[in-house]
């Protein structure tokens, strides 16, 4: 391997050593980070001093950047210029603090719920890439959870019950969950319907099967309402014991790079009234015709 991949979590989670990720990567190294994150799940790169046509290039070597969500949203002036970037701070174009009430940062509030990235998307995200530029001094961690290690600990009279259960994926359902977060408009309806997507997934690239979660499962397609909500509550709750829990402690030049397919995360709060939380997010998707996928 053209580079050092060491494991930070005893399962999953892992610092990549000696990729500078300015310089275009051959195909051997694309191969060569390909296997690492199949094997992690996330990985990180540290004092990464990219740009965000850099950062575009990188994550285009693994797949089809997606259209940030947020152009579907009216209400919404963009910071960004290029479309596949999505804005993850909390400073309005000419670079001040957000206030309070700022739709921005209502819109933000749900990244603080498990969830894995474009789950209510077909296709759904396959890697996300997430660059830091500014940090506040306290709080602001991302918190990962391994989804192959909680459905490895599962029975296997539990495993047999989930492996064909499906479940709905929407939007509109994660912005219900958190007072204050602005329901769908009228565009975010039509781009983002609901969609069904598989409980449990075998991972391509790894052979695990994982666990399919986030704060978008509405409910699980056959069951009624108040099993399904029982059942992914329960679900939900046992993935994210602290055995399966990394929380990455941001460093100014970090990317992290995680597979949606196997993993969750959740940003975790700080105080936005004295300090700048400002990172930059690229998301690829994944291919149709990738097994779980339909």
């Amino acid at each position: 391997m053209p580079f050092q991949v060491n494991r930070i979590h005893p399962l999953f989670f892992a610092e990549v050593v000696g990729l500078d990720l300015r310089q275009e990567l051959s195909e051997a190294m694309r191969s060569a980070v390909t296997a690492a994150i199949d094997t992690h799940g996330v990985l990180v790169f540290r004092d990464q001093a990219i740009d965000d046509e850099q950062q575009l290039r990188f994550s285009s070597y693994f797949g089809q950047p997606q259209r940030s969500i947020t152009l579907q949203r009216q209400n919404l002036e963009r910071r960004l210029q290029r479309e596949e970037l999505s804005d993850i701070s909390n400073v309005d174009e000419h670079g001040f603090p957000l206030g309070v009430d700022h739709p921005r940062r209502l819109y933000a509030l749900t990244t603080k719920l498990w969830h894995t990235d474009s789950s209510f998307r077909k296709p759904s995200g396959k890697y996300t890439f997430l660059c830091a530029k500014s940090l506040p001094e306290q709080g602001g961690n991302t918190e990962f959870a391994d989804m192959r290690a909680a459905w490895d600990a599962l029975s296997p009279q539990k495993q047999q019950v989930l492996r064909t259960l499906q479940v709905q994926h929407s939007l509109a359902f994660s912005r219900s969950l958190i007072p204050g977060s602005p329901p769908l408009d009228e565009a975010e309806r039509r781009s983002f319907v609901p969609c069904v997507q598989p409980l449990v997934r075998v991972h391509p690239g790894s052979g695990r099967p994982g666990l399919y979660l986030a704060s978008h499962a509405e409910r699980i397609v056959g069951l009624p309402d108040d099993k399904s909500r029982q059942l992914l509550d329960e679900l939900m709750a046992f993935a994210t014991r602290p055995e399966f829990v990394h929380a990455h402690v941001w460093r100014p030049g970090d990317l992290l790079m995680w597979d949606n397919r196997c993993t969750m995360h959740r940003a975790m709060p700080f105080d936005e009234t004295k300090y700048v939380r400002e990172l930059r997010r690229t998301t690829v998707a994944e291919e149709l015709h990738e097994p779980g996928t339909s």
